[in-house]
């Protein structure tokens, strides 16, 4: 990978003001918005509005500028996004979004931003250090997909427990709002954070292609500077909908000693959200670190686990309970290649976990998007029956897996059978068998020692 950024954050910052500026028009009307002024500022710009006032008095209280506007043809659109020049007035042609998407899928290659996860582990590893500087709490990564990203306890307690945390960061944008894609709503009941401590970050990137550079080692968490962090018990206690925040102008603004801007906030500020974070970790201390892992359901730590992720947890559950939950742990940057770590005879075992699936008498998996494959060492297919349970396990060489194919097809699989791959059945684990655990690591060593004979 290579970075290509070669303007500086403020010139960015000056360019994006200098177009938000090119598309606005001075306004037709003067004071309040009311409906009929936003209409006639609509129609000055070319919009074709559908009357229907109705619609825009049922979106009280919400600001007359963030109300929405019904519009001919097209999804309602916001009266701020129509007079600040964001939309225009024709909807986009089918060409145009096809333009406009391969140009951001170009620029997300080239900025390595495809894949952000690493992102996430830098800014958490960062604001620890910041809200946390003598260590009084320890903190260990979570699988990818769950309820939290981290598990975390305070180190003197007797509490054998741990408190669930969800991290949210985003990058700095000078003097813009920034989204750091969580709701008020994701701490309520039944919400997908329900439960859980919510830290934000704000940070930038100093060194971009030192950072990717560091990436190329597997668990390397680059180090970002921390511009703001946000901390709060919960997702709940938001005091909006959601955090997408503006840069802080007032100290007393509605974050309060939620919100700690380096540069601009005191250090009392700083010393008051450092005891708020040991707080919250001792009043959300309630789960066993195996039920943030594992538990899936209304009441657990993880309410709202995607099909997919809900599949891999499954599978790691199931390696858990052969070879013992203590051997295992998440890797630090997640939505990788790499799932779940095995400590087995000193050596950490980097593996991708996946769910069999029967294929005209054989079995495959999909691969989708694999970031970072090289730091993987093996693939554990999983085997399961008609309710669900894991009933076995393949133990595939990644290389064989992830090698680049000579015919590139639009859903790529890795299939295997009597007669294709046939390998893969016979490095197979039935879970019912006595000794599976010893024919599992004896298999598992087997591969990891290429230049060893295997019975």
């Amino acid at each position: 990978m290579v970075a290509t950024q070669s303007k500086t954050r403020a010139a960015l910052n000056e360019e994006a003001k200098a177009r938000k500026k090119s598309r606005k028009k001075e306004r037709v009307t003067e004071g309040p918005y009311s409906y009929d002024k936003a209409v006639a500022e609509a129609e000055e710009r070319g919009f074709k509005v559908i009357e229907d006032e109705a619609a825009w008095n049922a979106q009280v209280p919400v600001l007359p500028s963030w109300r929405k506007l019904r519009i001919f043809g097209r999804d309602p659109i916001r009266l701020n996004d129509i007079m600040s020049g964001h939309h225009r007035p024709d909807a986009p042609s089918e060409e145009e979004k096809a333009a406009t998407s391969a140009k951001k899928s170009e620029t997300m290659i080239d900025l390595d931003l495809g894949q952000r996860h690493w992102h996430e582990a830098s800014a958490i590893n960062a604001a620890l250090l910041i809200l946390d500087p003598d260590g009084l709490v320890e903190t260990a990564p979570l699988p990818d997909g769950l309820g939290g990203d981290l598990q975390m306890q305070v180190k003197v307690s007797e509490n054998s427990l741990y408190a669930g945390c969800q991290a949210k960061s985003g990058t700095g944008g000078g003097d813009t709002r920034v989204d750091l894609h969580v709701d008020k709503k994701d701490g309520e009941a039944g919400g997908c954070y329900e439960g859980h401590i919510l830290l934000g970050v704000i940070f930038t990137i100093a060194d971009r292609d030192a950072a990717l550079e560091e990436m190329k080692t597997f668990d390397a968490v680059p180090e970002v500077v921390v511009e703001e962090i946000f901390l709060y018990r919960s997702a709940a206690d938001l005091p909006c909908t959601s955090l997408r925040p503006y840069p802080r102008k007032d100290k007393n603004d509605k974050y309060g000693d939620n919100r700690y801007v380096v540069g601009f906030d005191d250090e009392a500020r700083l010393c008051r959200m450092r005891e708020m974070f040991i707080n919250f970790v001792q009043e959300r201390t309630m789960w066993q670190s195996e039920q943030l892992w594992f538990a899936m359901e209304p009441g657990t730590p993880n309410t709202c686990v995607t099909e997919k992720h809900a599949s891999e947890v499954l599978n790691i559950k199931a390696l858990a309970d052969l070879v013992g939950f203590q051997s295992l742990r998440a890797p630090k940057r997640q939505n990788e290649t790499v799932d779940v770590v095995w400590s087995l005879y000193e050596r950490d075992i980097r593996i991708s976990v996946k769910t069999a699936s029967i294929n005209n008498g054989g079995f495959q998996f999909e691969l989708g998007r694999h970031p970072h494959h090289v730091h993987c060492d093996l693939v554990f297919a999983f085997y399961k029956d008609e309710d669900g349970n894991r009933t076995g396990v393949s133990v595939i060489s990644a290389t064989d897996v992830y090698a680049e194919r000579e015919v590139q097809v639009e859903r790529k699989t890795f299939s295997w059978s009597k007669t294709n791959n046939e390998e893969v059945l016979c490095n197979m684990v039935s879970f019912s068998e006595p000794d599976a655990k010893e024919t599992l690591v004896a298999m598992v060593m087997c591969l990891m020692t290429p230049d060893v004979e295997c019975d």
